[in-house]
C-alpha cells in the first residue's frame, strides 16, 4: 500500500497500518505499555524481582549477571530494550534479584524507577552501584562512596542564559534540599562493602547529582558559554560532606521519597570513584573492573538479606 507523504508516495511495510490504527503503544497519559511490556524498560509483569541492583555501564551489568542463577531452566532472564535498558533477573543467595543496566541521567533513571516500581508488586529495595568523580582530595580513587546522607541535584538555570547565549537573570546554577537515602538499607550496603571491599576503601557521605557531565559538574569547555566558574566551591561551601558527583543518585533517591505508600520503594546508591576531582588522578581499567565485581557481590548479599517486609521506619520522611 502507499501513503502520500510530503511531496512523495511511500511504500507502507505489511502489517504497518494495523499497527498504525491500533496505536504503537498504549496508556499514553499513564505508564505506557506495548502488548504488555513497558515501553522503555521492555519489561512484563514479574520479570523484574523486587530487590534491584541498577547500574549505569551494560558491561558492569553482564559482570554482575554472572553471579546471579537461574530462577528455572538453564539460563538467566535476559531482556534488551529497545531504549538502552538490559535487564537480568535470577537468584543471588537464595533471594530473587535483578541488575539493570539504566544508561546514564535523570531521565533515564524517571524511566526506570517509575516502570520497574509498575511492574513489580509489594516493597522494592533499589541499590545503584555506579561510577562517580570523588570531590575529597583525602579519599583516593578506587574508594567507593556510599551515599548514606542522601543527595543534592545541581542543575543549570536555563533562564540565566537565554539572551544571545550570555547570561541574562538569576544564579546559573541551583543546588537543591538534601534529599535523603533510606537509612537501613544504606547501613547494609555500607556494611558489606566495608566488609568485602576493605574499611579503608569505603566512605560513607553526601552525594551531588548533576543533569550534565559538563557544566553543572564544573567542567571547563570554551565552546559554551556556561558560568560554572565557581559552582564546586559553592557546592563544597554548602555541603562540606559531598564525597561522590554523578548524575543519577538524586533521582532514585527523590523518586523513593515520592512512591506511595510511603516506604514501599527504599533506596541508596553507591559509587566506585574513577576520578579524584582535586588532585586529578584516575584509577586504571583492571582496578575498576575487581572492584565492580567485588562490589557489587556485596551490594547483591546485602539485598538479598534485606527484610522487604520489615517497616520502614528508618526511611527518613
Amino acid at each position: 500500500k502507499e501513503v502520500e507523504g510530503p511531496g512523495e508516495a511511500m511504500t507502507e511495510a505489511p502489517g504497518t497500518e494495523k499497527k498504525r490504527q491500533e496505536g504503537v503503544y498504549d496508556d499514553t497519559n499513564g505508564v505506557p505499555r506495548d502488548n504488555g511490556r513497558l515501553t522503555h524498560i521492555g519489561l512484563a509483569d514479574g520479570e523484574l524481582a523486587a530487590r534491584v541492583v541498577v547500574v549505569g555501564h551494560p558491561a558492569r551489568a553482564e559482570l554482575l549477571a554472572e553471579l546471579l542463577k537461574p530462577e528455572a531452566g538453564d539460563s538467566v532472564l535476559r531482556v534488551e530494550s529497545s531504549r538502552g535498558f538490559v535487564t537480568f533477573t535470577g537468584l543471588f543467595a537464595g533471594a530473587r534479584l535483578s541488575v539493570v543496566s539504566a544508561g546514564m541521567g535523570l531521565a533515564m533513571m524517571d524511566f526506570f524507577v517509575r516502570e520497574a516500581r509498575a511492574v513489580v508488586k509489594g516493597p522494592m529495595a533499589v541499590v545503584r552501584f555506579g561510577t562517580c568523580g570523588g570531590l575529597q582530595a583525602a579519599v583516593d580513587e578506587g574508594s567507593v562512596g556510599v551515599s548514606t546522607d542522601g543527595s543534592v541535584l545541581v542543575q543549570r538555570n536555563v533562564d540565566a542564559f537565554m539572551a544571545n547565549g550570555s547570561k541574562a537573570s538569576g544564579d546559573s546554577y541551583s543546588i537543591s534540599a538534601v534529599c535523603p537515602a533510606d537509612k537501613a538499607l544504606s547501613s547494609a550496603v555500607f556494611t558489606a562493602l566495608q566488609q568485602d571491599v576493605g574499611s579503608e576503601r569505603v566512605v560513607s557521605g553526601m552525594n551531588a547529582t548533576g543533569d550534565s557531565f559538563y557544566c553543572s559538574q564544573g567542567r571547563r569547555d570554551s565552546n559554551f558559554h556556561d558560568d560554572n566558574l565557581e559552582i564546586m566551591d559553592e557546592l563544597l561551601r554548602r555541603h562540606p560532606n559531598v564525597v561522590t558527583m554523578e548524575m543519577e543518585t538524586f533521582q532514585l533517591l527523590h523518586l523513593a521519597q515520592c512512591c506511595r505508600p510511603p516506604g514501599n520503594f527504599r533506596a541508596t546508591a553507591a559509587a566506585v570513584i574513577v576520578a579524584n576531582r582535586p588532585t586529578g588522578g584516575v584509577m586504571g581499567a583492571d582496578a575498576l573492573r575487581t572492584v565492580e565485581r567485588v562490589g557489587g557481590a556485596a551490594i547483591m548479599r546485602a539485598l538479598a538479606d534485606f527484610d522487604l517486609e520489615a517497616t520502614a521506619g528508618d526511611v527518613a520522611q
